[in-house]
């Protein structure tokens, strides 16, 4: 007996629950075939021209304000294909990822072990206001000792990175004072939010909302960012998943890194070639899980993957090629105890 594809209807069979099939991009995926590459947000801070390079004295700040984890794999390469066809299997309503094998999701966990970012701790709110008296250029202008110029440098409310770049030195002398440091950092940190872990959809701009938890490089540490992060990916990702919108923003770096640990099929193969920063970070103290997926991978036999074939292959994914729990008892036991920070919730 033959069947038209008219014959067929996608999606849920009870529409109660995923009430925005209308809007999802799924629908036109099969009506129209789809394919497209979803554009990426994301911007490496430790391969930028324009931003002065880390210094070795920088790293004790680092491992202090909790963001030593997300530096050290901050460098990982991305898949749009493999990022975008992920996309397509968002469901808003439940906030999971809708697999043959079932409904999964990134968890605070996930962030924890992979990014090494705190994940229990005071909320990241605050004001859309950076105080009584004082505009966002203002406070900018307060912070980084320049002020930006209204028309070049800013664009609303944001400021554009390029201008946090020229506020710091080219590189930290030898007798370099505590506060320069603590400076140079918060240089860092700004590039790090803006281009890794609170990514968004204007293109090399930051929200100075930002500041007001990272100014204080005292108080990082008592903010979970982890749980920060993960809440804006999902926000991004409910987004991205209406038909109409053609860019990804948000933490990309542990949706990959997420889909490398669950789904074995699409991980990179082992090489020996090193990483570019390897050098570096050698010596320091022990890097989050992630980083298994930095030294001497190659991810040509990944990246080559279009998003048809892709999507092939997630729609004959069976059970034993999904890991359900990734984190065994051995593999937690090698962890660093900045890994492991929340794991009593």
């Amino acid at each position: 007996m033959s069947m038209n594809i008219e014959d067929v209807h996608p999606g849920c069979v009870n529409p109660s629950l995923l009430h925005i099939q209308h809007t999802h991009r799924s629908l036109d995926i099969w009506r129209l075939g789809g394919g497209d590459i979803l554009k990426c947000r994301r911007k490496n801070p430790n391969n930028q021209d324009d931003l002065p390079p880390l210094d070795l004295c920088m790293v004790p700040l680092l491992q202090s304000t909790g963001f030593y984890g997300v530096a050290r794999v901050a460098s990982l390469q991305l898949d749009w294909n493999l990022i975008s066809a992920r996309v397509e299997r968002w469901r808003p309503e439940t906030h999971t990822f809708y697999f043959p094998v079932g409904e999964v999701t990134i968890t605070l966990q996930d962030v924890d072990v992979r990014l090494g970012l705190p994940v229990d701790g005071d909320a990241v709110i605050s004001d859309v206001t950076p105080g009584p008296d004082m505009s966002w250029r203002s406070y900018v202008a307060e912070l980084f000792g320049k002020d930006p110029d209204s028309k070049k440098e800013m664009n609303g409310s944001r400021v554009r990175l390029s201008f946090i770049s020229s506020c710091a030195p080219a590189r930290l002398p030898q007798d370099a004072s505590a506060n320069d440091i603590q400076f140079q950092v918060l240089c860092y940190l700004v590039h790090l939010f803006g281009g890794v872990l609170f990514t968004d959809h204007s293109g090399g701009l930051f929200h100075p909302i930002f500041l007001h938890f990272i100014h204080d490089l005292d108080m990082c540490e008592n903010y979970a960012w982890g749980a920060a992060v993960l809440a804006y990916l999902y926000r991004e990702l409910c987004k991205t998943s209406k038909k109409e919108v053609h860019e990804v923003a948000g933490c990309l770096l542990l949706l990959r890194l997420w889909a490398w640990e669950r789904l074995p099929t699409f991980a990179p193969i082992h090489t020996s070639n090193p990483l570019f920063d390897a050098r570096f970070w050698e010596g320091q103290a022990a890097a989050p899980r992630g980083l298994r997926w930095l030294y001497g991978h190659s991810y040509t036999s990944t990246d080559g993957r279009t998003i048809p074939v892709i999507q092939m292959l997630l729609d004959g994914l069976g059970p034993s090629q999904f890991i359900w729990q990734p984190y065994p008892l051995d593999v937690i036991s090698d962890l660093h105890a900045y890994c492991l920070t929340g794991e009593h919730i």
